[in-house]
């Protein structure tokens, strides 16, 4: 049996102690940085697409009061600092629950990449959390807590194609993008999203694109030719000229027939866009001949990008 929930999510109602959780990344199709605030952020406009990459989540109930986090790899950390770990105190401080809880997350999703990982897991943290635990917070109070742990975390409660304003808080909903596939090449490079900023804020006299609001009306148009010629990133400008390596990797996907190449958020994986599978493929095989660290995705909708899977306690 399955129950759409007030966040647009699918979950099985089965008796259970744990959830699984497909925490999934994002790439932005526009991301228009504007000038700095008085409160140390960037204004942003952007719209944003959930994508088929994900890391999996699993939480189950524990019966000692302390939370339990594991994480299959070692560049992640798996104390209180990490995002899902904090998603989770804080939702539970927030319900004042000392119940305590196991975590573990299989990472898939390239950290220092542009694609969310982090801000995603927090967020599918505070969902599973949320539903395992059968706290009934509603939506406002969850994107209140996703606000308070970082920019992108919002987005991630609603999924899907979803334009973000503020400084990437202030989150709606738009119609689905028409299916589209991601070859996303993660180069050795590294990113610090601060340094990005930094590094875009030195551009004398810089100018955003600001192809947000023309993104959205070719998108409510479900025009794939301008959606594909609309999208553009900002921090292009000051991350592409500094670094030889990401700079090459644009370079090297044009020459592998995508049909537009942009980097993901802040970078350092960029992704070439492709209408097809077939195409897909091809661009990957060839970006295979010279990258490690290659991945083929698509889009995912709203509704699929919040499913849950409940699994019984052995």
């Amino acid at each position: 049996m399955w129950l759409l929930l007030e966040t647009s999510c699918l979950v099985k109602i089965i008796l259970s102690k744990t959830i699984k959780v497909r925490s999934y990344a994002k790439v932005n199709y526009t991301l228009d940085v504007m000038s700095p605030r008085s409160d140390g952020y960037h204004s942003i406009a952007s719209v944003m697409q959930t994508i088929s990459m994900y890391d999996t989540i699993s939480i189950s109930i524990s019966d000692r009061p302390e939370i339990l986090f594991e994480c299959n790899s070692p560049h992640i950390p798996s104390d209180a600092s990490n995002l899902a770990y904090r998603a989770a105190d804080a939702l539970l401080k927030d319900c004042q629950c000392e119940t305590g809880l196991t975590i573990k997350l299989d990472k898939v999703i390239p950290s220092q990449a542009g694609l969310g990982g982090g801000s995603s897991n927090a967020a599918y943290t505070l969902l599973g959390v949320n539903r395992l635990m059968n706290l009934n917070v509603e939506f406002d109070r969850l994107s209140a807590i996703a606000s308070s742990l970082g920019s992108d975390v919002p987005f991630f409660l609603k999924g899907g194609t979803a334009v973000a304003r503020g400084r990437g808080e202030l989150i709606y909903g738009i119609p689905d993008s028409p299916k589209l596939y991601f070859v996303i090449v993660k180069p050795e490079s590294n990113v610090a999203t601060a340094a990005g900023y930094l590094a875009l804020d030195a551009i004398p006299e810089r100018q955003s694109h600001r192809n947000t609001t023309k993104m959205e009306k070719s998108i409510l148009e479900a025009d794939i030719d301008r959606i594909i010629s609309r999208m553009s990133n900002d921090f292009e400008a000051a991350i592409l000229p500094a670094d030889p390596l990401i700079n090459a990797l644009a370079d090297d996907f044009m020459m592998a027939r995508a049909e537009n190449v942009r980097l993901c958020g802040s970078g350092a994986a960029m992704f070439g866009l492709c209408r097809n599978e077939m195409q897909a493929s091809e661009t990957a095989r060839l970006m295979r001949l010279k990258y490690p660290n290659v991945f083929v995705c698509e889009t995912v909708n709203q509704r699929d990008a919040l499913i849950y899977d409940f699994e019984e306690t052995i």
